[in-house]
Protein backbone atom coordinates (compact mmCIF):
# COMPACT_ATOMS: atom_id res chain seq x y z
CA UNK A 1 0.00 0.00 0.00
CA UNK A 2 1.29 3.32 -1.12
CA UNK A 3 -0.06 7.19 -0.58
CA UNK A 4 -0.91 7.32 -3.92
CA UNK A 5 -3.04 3.86 -3.87
CA UNK A 6 -4.49 5.31 -0.60
CA UNK A 7 -5.39 8.56 -2.43
CA UNK A 8 -6.86 6.50 -5.52
CA UNK A 9 -9.10 4.35 -2.96
CA UNK A 10 -10.32 7.56 -1.35
CA UNK A 11 -11.08 9.52 -4.30
CA UNK A 12 -8.87 12.57 -2.65
CA UNK A 13 -5.30 14.09 -3.59
CA UNK A 14 -1.99 12.47 -2.43
CA UNK A 15 -1.35 15.98 -0.66
CA UNK A 16 -4.48 15.54 0.93
CA UNK A 17 -3.26 11.91 2.13
CA UNK A 18 -0.13 13.33 3.57
CA UNK A 19 -1.85 16.23 5.56
CA UNK A 20 -4.21 13.18 7.16
CA UNK A 21 -1.22 10.84 8.44
CA UNK A 22 0.63 14.14 9.24
CA UNK A 23 -2.02 15.44 11.32
CA UNK A 24 -0.79 19.13 9.31
CA UNK A 25 -3.03 20.93 7.25
CA UNK A 26 -7.02 21.57 7.39
CA UNK A 27 -8.74 18.37 5.95
CA UNK A 28 -12.53 17.73 6.59
CA UNK A 29 -13.68 15.42 9.42
CA UNK A 30 -15.33 13.15 6.44
CA UNK A 31 -12.63 12.84 4.14
CA UNK A 32 -10.03 12.75 7.61
CA UNK A 33 -12.32 9.45 8.62
CA UNK A 34 -12.25 7.71 5.04
CA UNK A 35 -8.46 7.68 4.68
CA UNK A 36 -7.50 6.66 8.37
CA UNK A 37 -10.10 3.44 7.94
CA UNK A 38 -8.11 2.53 4.35
CA UNK A 39 -4.85 2.81 6.08
CA UNK A 40 -6.39 0.87 9.04
CA UNK A 41 -8.02 -1.42 6.87
CA UNK A 42 -4.58 -2.00 4.80
CA UNK A 43 -2.19 -1.82 7.64
CA UNK A 44 -0.44 1.46 5.88
CA UNK A 45 3.11 2.39 7.35
CA UNK A 46 4.45 5.91 6.91
CA UNK A 47 8.13 5.89 5.29
CA UNK A 48 9.24 8.44 8.24
CA UNK A 49 12.55 8.36 7.02
CA UNK A 50 11.76 10.00 4.09
CA UNK A 51 9.40 12.25 5.25
CA UNK A 52 12.27 13.31 7.63
CA UNK A 53 14.52 13.97 4.89
CA UNK A 54 11.77 16.22 2.79
CA UNK A 55 11.32 17.91 6.18
CA UNK A 56 14.90 19.39 6.46
CA UNK A 57 15.97 19.84 2.50
CA UNK A 58 14.63 20.55 -0.70
CA UNK A 59 15.85 18.31 -3.84
CA UNK A 60 15.85 19.97 -7.40
CA UNK A 61 16.03 17.42 -10.58
CA UNK A 62 17.27 18.93 -14.11
CA UNK A 63 15.56 17.53 -17.22
CA UNK A 64 17.47 18.12 -20.57
CA UNK A 65 14.95 17.13 -23.37
CA UNK A 66 14.22 18.69 -26.70
CA UNK A 67 11.27 20.87 -27.07
CA UNK A 68 7.31 18.99 -26.68
CA UNK A 69 6.85 19.30 -30.24
CA UNK A 70 9.38 18.10 -32.09
CA UNK A 71 9.31 14.59 -33.52
CA UNK A 72 5.25 15.41 -33.94
CA UNK A 73 4.79 15.84 -30.42
CA UNK A 74 6.17 12.72 -29.19
CA UNK A 75 8.13 14.45 -26.41
CA UNK A 76 4.98 15.38 -24.63
CA UNK A 77 4.48 11.72 -23.52
CA UNK A 78 7.71 11.38 -21.38
CA UNK A 79 7.17 14.87 -19.86
CA UNK A 80 3.44 14.53 -18.97
CA UNK A 81 5.08 10.96 -16.79
CA UNK A 82 8.15 13.33 -15.62
CA UNK A 83 5.15 16.09 -14.55
CA UNK A 84 2.76 12.89 -12.86
CA UNK A 85 6.05 11.61 -10.95
CA UNK A 86 7.01 15.00 -9.71
CA UNK A 87 2.78 15.67 -8.73
CA UNK A 88 3.21 12.83 -6.12
CA UNK A 89 6.54 13.15 -4.84
CA UNK A 90 6.03 17.32 -4.81
CA UNK A 91 5.30 16.61 -1.15
CA UNK A 92 8.49 15.36 -0.04
CA UNK A 93 10.39 18.77 -1.62
CA UNK A 94 11.05 17.41 -4.67
CA UNK A 95 11.18 20.20 -7.35
CA UNK A 96 11.51 20.00 -11.39
CA UNK A 97 13.33 22.20 -13.60
CA UNK A 98 13.03 21.88 -17.08
CA UNK A 99 15.92 22.93 -19.57
CA UNK A 100 14.72 21.75 -23.39
CA UNK A 101 16.87 22.44 -26.49
CA UNK A 102 16.20 21.70 -30.19
CA UNK A 103 17.75 18.47 -31.22
CA UNK A 104 18.40 19.70 -34.39
CA UNK A 105 20.45 22.97 -32.94
CA UNK A 106 23.40 22.25 -31.37
CA UNK A 107 23.15 25.60 -29.98
CA UNK A 108 20.44 25.24 -28.66
CA UNK A 109 21.89 22.30 -26.30
CA UNK A 110 24.53 23.89 -25.56
CA UNK A 111 22.83 26.75 -24.00
CA UNK A 112 20.09 24.34 -22.43
CA UNK A 113 23.20 22.45 -21.43
CA UNK A 114 24.79 25.31 -19.32
CA UNK A 115 21.47 27.17 -17.79
CA UNK A 116 21.18 23.57 -16.18
CA UNK A 117 24.73 23.22 -14.80
CA UNK A 118 24.19 27.07 -13.75
CA UNK A 119 21.39 25.04 -12.05
CA UNK A 120 21.46 23.78 -8.34
CA UNK A 121 20.31 20.65 -9.03
CA UNK A 122 20.65 17.16 -6.88
CA UNK A 123 20.28 15.10 -10.28
CA UNK A 124 20.02 15.11 -13.98
CA UNK A 125 17.13 13.23 -16.45
CA UNK A 126 18.75 13.40 -19.82
CA UNK A 127 17.43 12.26 -22.96
CA UNK A 128 20.30 11.90 -25.09
CA UNK A 129 18.62 11.87 -28.40
CA UNK A 130 22.07 14.56 -30.01
CA UNK A 131 23.63 11.40 -29.16
CA UNK A 132 27.54 12.99 -30.61
CA UNK A 133 26.82 16.43 -28.92
CA UNK A 134 25.76 14.95 -25.50
CA UNK A 135 28.57 12.48 -25.42
CA UNK A 136 31.08 15.38 -25.85
CA UNK A 137 29.50 17.95 -22.85
CA UNK A 138 29.18 14.60 -20.56
CA UNK A 139 32.31 13.63 -20.99
CA UNK A 140 33.97 17.13 -20.93
CA UNK A 141 31.87 17.94 -17.53
CA UNK A 142 32.51 14.23 -16.13
CA UNK A 143 33.48 16.00 -13.07
CA UNK A 144 30.33 17.75 -11.97
CA UNK A 145 29.35 14.55 -9.68
CA UNK A 146 25.74 14.90 -10.52
CA UNK A 147 23.91 11.42 -10.39
CA UNK A 148 22.68 11.09 -13.71
CA UNK A 149 19.50 9.05 -15.50
CA UNK A 150 19.05 8.56 -19.35
CA UNK A 151 15.81 7.94 -20.40
CA UNK A 152 14.30 7.22 -24.36
CA UNK A 153 17.96 6.74 -25.65
CA UNK A 154 21.47 5.79 -23.91
CA UNK A 155 25.26 6.53 -24.64
CA UNK A 156 27.35 3.64 -23.56
CA UNK A 157 30.41 5.38 -22.87
CA UNK A 158 28.61 7.65 -20.00
CA UNK A 159 28.26 6.95 -16.40
CA UNK A 160 25.15 7.18 -15.48
CA UNK A 161 23.23 5.60 -12.28
CA UNK A 162 20.30 4.25 -14.67
CA UNK A 163 18.26 3.93 -18.03
CA UNK A 164 14.82 3.66 -18.72
CA UNK A 165 13.98 2.49 -21.97
CA UNK A 166 13.64 -0.17 -24.40
CA UNK A 167 16.04 -2.29 -25.99
CA UNK A 168 16.50 -0.34 -29.28
CA UNK A 169 18.13 -3.07 -30.95
CA UNK A 170 15.78 -5.86 -29.94
CA UNK A 171 12.70 -3.77 -31.38
CA UNK A 172 14.32 -3.38 -34.85
CA UNK A 173 14.92 -7.44 -34.84
CA UNK A 174 10.99 -7.35 -33.86
CA UNK A 175 9.90 -5.17 -36.53
CA UNK A 176 12.19 -7.37 -39.07
CA UNK A 177 10.05 -10.17 -37.85
CA UNK A 178 7.05 -8.24 -38.15
CA UNK A 179 7.71 -7.02 -41.60
CA UNK A 180 8.75 -10.53 -42.77
CA UNK A 181 5.23 -11.99 -42.30
CA UNK A 182 3.87 -9.24 -44.27
CA UNK A 183 5.77 -9.71 -47.77
CA UNK A 184 7.18 -12.34 -50.24
CA UNK A 185 10.47 -13.63 -50.51
CA UNK A 186 12.30 -11.57 -53.24
CA UNK A 187 10.40 -8.40 -52.30
CA UNK A 188 12.61 -4.73 -51.33
CA UNK A 189 12.29 -3.13 -48.42
CA UNK A 190 13.39 0.22 -47.27
CA UNK A 191 14.34 0.93 -43.93
CA UNK A 192 14.23 5.20 -42.88
CA UNK A 193 16.71 6.20 -40.39
CA UNK A 194 15.24 9.56 -39.01
CA UNK A 195 17.97 11.16 -37.05
CA UNK A 196 21.41 8.95 -37.62
CA UNK A 197 23.20 10.56 -34.55
CA UNK A 198 21.05 9.29 -32.29
CA UNK A 199 22.23 5.97 -30.58
CA UNK A 200 18.99 4.47 -30.24
CA UNK A 201 17.86 5.29 -33.75
CA UNK A 202 20.70 3.71 -34.68
CA UNK A 203 20.29 0.40 -32.69
CA UNK A 204 16.56 0.04 -34.07
CA UNK A 205 17.98 0.19 -37.38
CA UNK A 206 20.76 -2.40 -37.31
CA UNK A 207 18.77 -5.10 -34.94
CA UNK A 208 16.14 -4.63 -38.67
CA UNK A 209 18.85 -5.08 -41.02
CA UNK A 210 20.52 -7.72 -39.16
CA UNK A 211 17.67 -10.15 -38.97
CA UNK A 212 17.38 -9.82 -42.51
CA UNK A 213 21.38 -10.43 -43.46
CA UNK A 214 20.62 -14.04 -42.31
CA UNK A 215 17.01 -14.31 -44.42
CA UNK A 216 17.82 -15.16 -47.97
CA UNK A 217 15.44 -13.57 -51.11
CA UNK A 218 15.03 -10.13 -49.30
CA UNK A 219 16.58 -6.95 -50.36
CA UNK A 220 17.18 -4.08 -47.92
CA UNK A 221 17.97 -0.18 -48.11
CA UNK A 222 18.97 2.10 -45.76
CA UNK A 223 17.80 6.09 -46.27
CA UNK A 224 18.87 8.72 -44.04
CA UNK A 225 16.72 11.63 -42.94
CA UNK A 226 18.80 14.27 -40.62
CA UNK A 227 15.34 16.38 -39.53
CA UNK A 228 12.26 14.41 -38.28
CA UNK A 229 10.11 17.57 -38.56
CA UNK A 230 10.50 18.21 -41.92
CA UNK A 231 7.38 17.17 -43.81
CA UNK A 232 8.86 18.33 -47.39
CA UNK A 233 11.85 16.13 -46.76
CA UNK A 234 9.63 12.99 -46.16
CA UNK A 235 7.75 13.75 -49.25
CA UNK A 236 11.07 13.97 -51.46
CA UNK A 237 12.10 10.21 -49.55
CA UNK A 238 8.93 8.37 -50.12
CA UNK A 239 9.53 9.30 -53.58
CA UNK A 240 12.83 8.88 -53.81
CA UNK A 241 12.62 5.02 -52.02
CA UNK A 242 9.61 4.42 -54.31
CA UNK A 243 11.46 5.15 -57.72
CA UNK A 244 14.42 3.67 -56.67
CA UNK A 245 12.68 0.13 -55.54
CA UNK A 246 10.74 -1.28 -58.19
CA UNK A 247 9.57 -4.59 -56.13
CA UNK A 248 9.31 -2.11 -52.91
CA UNK A 249 7.05 -4.17 -50.35
CA UNK A 250 7.17 -2.76 -47.18
CA UNK A 251 9.14 0.30 -45.37
CA UNK A 252 10.33 0.59 -41.72
CA UNK A 253 10.82 3.85 -40.08
CA UNK A 254 12.92 3.89 -37.55
CA UNK A 255 10.69 6.90 -35.04
CA UNK A 256 7.22 8.68 -34.51
CA UNK A 257 7.64 10.36 -38.26
CA UNK A 258 6.42 7.21 -39.37
CA UNK A 259 3.04 9.19 -40.02
CA UNK A 260 4.80 11.22 -43.15
CA UNK A 261 5.60 8.54 -44.63
CA UNK A 262 1.89 7.29 -44.63
CA UNK A 263 0.53 10.32 -45.78
CA UNK A 264 3.02 10.18 -48.76
CA UNK A 265 2.38 6.68 -49.78
CA UNK A 266 -1.39 7.48 -49.56
CA UNK A 267 -0.64 10.28 -52.53
CA UNK A 268 2.20 8.77 -54.37
CA UNK A 269 0.65 5.26 -55.19
CA UNK A 270 -2.36 2.43 -55.19
CA UNK A 271 -0.14 0.20 -53.81
CA UNK A 272 0.24 -1.93 -50.80
CA UNK A 273 3.38 -1.21 -48.85
CA UNK A 274 3.43 -2.64 -45.66
CA UNK A 275 4.73 0.06 -42.82
CA UNK A 276 5.87 -0.84 -39.50
CA UNK A 277 6.73 2.39 -37.12
CA UNK A 278 7.00 3.60 -33.82
CA UNK A 279 4.88 5.55 -30.65
CA UNK A 280 1.52 6.58 -30.33
CA UNK A 281 1.41 9.63 -31.70
CA UNK A 282 -1.85 11.16 -32.87
CA UNK A 283 -1.10 11.42 -36.26
CA UNK A 284 0.56 7.92 -36.54
CA UNK A 285 -2.83 6.33 -34.72
CA UNK A 286 -4.99 7.74 -37.35
CA UNK A 287 -3.03 5.78 -40.16
CA UNK A 288 -2.58 2.79 -38.00
CA UNK A 289 -7.04 2.90 -37.91
CA UNK A 290 -6.83 3.24 -41.77
CA UNK A 291 -4.65 0.19 -42.33
CA UNK A 292 -1.67 2.29 -44.17
CA UNK A 293 0.55 1.47 -40.70
CA UNK A 294 0.00 -1.89 -40.12
CA UNK A 295 2.20 -2.04 -36.72
CA UNK A 296 3.52 0.66 -34.26
CA UNK A 297 6.06 0.02 -31.49
CA UNK A 298 5.45 1.27 -28.68
CA UNK A 299 8.22 2.31 -25.98
CA UNK A 300 5.67 3.58 -23.18
CA UNK A 301 7.33 6.98 -22.92
CA UNK A 302 5.08 8.12 -20.51
CA UNK A 303 6.16 5.64 -17.95
CA UNK A 304 9.54 5.86 -19.13
CA UNK A 305 9.56 9.92 -17.56
CA UNK A 306 7.78 8.85 -14.93
CA UNK A 307 10.19 6.20 -13.82
CA UNK A 308 13.26 8.98 -14.74
CA UNK A 309 12.32 10.79 -11.68
CA UNK A 310 11.33 8.14 -9.20
CA UNK A 311 14.96 6.87 -9.74
CA UNK A 312 16.73 10.14 -8.96
CA UNK A 313 14.69 10.43 -5.67
CA UNK A 314 15.18 6.73 -4.78
CA UNK A 315 19.16 7.17 -5.55
CA UNK A 316 18.99 10.44 -4.24
CA UNK A 317 16.51 10.82 -1.39
CA UNK A 318 16.26 7.53 -0.34
CA UNK A 319 20.08 6.38 -0.30
CA UNK A 320 18.61 3.27 -2.23
CA UNK A 321 21.05 1.10 -5.17
CA UNK A 322 18.61 1.58 -8.44
CA UNK A 323 19.00 -1.17 -11.05
CA UNK A 324 20.94 -0.30 -13.90
CA UNK A 325 18.57 -0.82 -16.23
CA UNK A 326 14.85 -0.56 -16.41
CA UNK A 327 13.76 -2.04 -19.37
CA UNK A 328 10.31 -0.67 -20.99
CA UNK A 329 8.35 -3.84 -22.82
CA UNK A 330 8.26 -3.66 -26.60
CA UNK A 331 4.50 -3.61 -27.41
CA UNK A 332 3.45 -4.27 -30.62
CA UNK A 333 0.02 -2.32 -31.71
CA UNK A 334 -2.04 -2.86 -34.30
CA UNK A 335 -5.21 -1.30 -35.26
CA UNK A 336 -7.12 -4.23 -33.81
CA UNK A 337 -5.91 -3.55 -30.30
CA UNK A 338 -5.22 0.33 -30.64
CA UNK A 339 -8.26 1.27 -28.90
CA UNK A 340 -7.99 -0.98 -25.63
CA UNK A 341 -4.25 -0.07 -25.59
CA UNK A 342 -4.99 3.70 -24.94
CA UNK A 343 -7.66 2.57 -22.50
Amino acid sequence: MTIKKIAKLAGVSIGTVDRVIHSRGRVSSETKKKVNEIIKKYKYKPNFFASSLSLSKSYTFGVLMPVTSQDSGYWAMPEKGIQNAYNELSIYNIHIKYFYFNKHDETSFKKAWKEMLASKINGIIIAPVFSSITKYYLISEMNINIPIVFFDSYIPEIKNIAFIGQDSYQSGILSAKLMKMLINEKEEIAVIRVVPDDYHINQRSNGFQHFFKNQNGYKVKLYDIFNGDNSEEFKLITRKVIEENKNLAGIFVTNASTHYIAKNIKAVTDKKISLIGYDLIQKNIYYLKEGIIDFLISQRPEHQGYQSVYALYRSIVLKKKLQKELMMPIDIITKENINYYIE
